[in-house]
């Protein structure tokens, strides 16, 4: 649980890892116990351990949209909520 630079994050971890983000959801603490090379405050630990299974479940589903949806952003530009690259719905 060190802040140490040259470990990822526990985000960047549940988003990369597979392993790491259902372990993380179905037990945080032993997640973190089972993977010690994650960088994790005290805070984020206690808020982990304090929410439900089903809590834990959609932070990580919204973790992992954001980061494909700020992705696709990255690579391609706007993309608008229908999914389409340059702009919203009325782009036909």
């Amino acid at each position: 649980m060190s802040g140490e630079s040259s470990q990822p994050t526990i985000w960047v971890r549940a988003i990369a890892d597979e392993r790491f983000r259902a372990a993380l959801v179905d037990d945080p603490l032993r997640a973190l116990a089972a993977f010690p090379d994650v960088a994790v405050s005290t805070e984020q630990v206690r808020q982990l351990d304090e929410m439900t299974l089903e809590e834990r479940e959609a932070l990580i589903a919204q973790l992992l949209r954001e980061a494909h949806w700020r992705g696709g952003q990255a690579r391609f530009g706007d993309i608008g909520l229908d999914g389409r690259i340059g702009g919203g719905v009325d782009d036909l």
